[in-house]
């Protein structure tokens, strides 16, 4: 799991890290935070899902199901105008 999923303490507000992640579905990820405070020392679980598609993939998995986003519309062909 790469750096960028940064999250703070919900007791103190200090930096947290990722100490682990485990994967619970194809959308869903169970991530483990260590505060980095060591005089509060919360560790806990968050959940990551996919909850929207923004722009569809172009190899899609025909087992995830992740739905359109409202504010996007589907990718339609140009017919060439004439």
């Amino acid at each position: 799991m790469g750096r960028s999923n940064s999250a703070s303490c919900p007791h103190c507000a200090s930096k947290a890290r990722v100490s682990t992640s485990k994967k619970i579905t194809a959308i869903t990820r169970e991530i483990y935070y260590q505060c980095s405070n060591i005089e509060c020392g919360h560790t806990w679980a968050s959940l990551l899902s996919a909850v929207r598609t923004i722009v569809p993939s172009r190899t899609p998995n025909p087992a995830v199901f992740i739905p359109q986003s409202s504010k996007t519309e589907p990718m339609q062909e140009t017919s060439p105008s004439g």
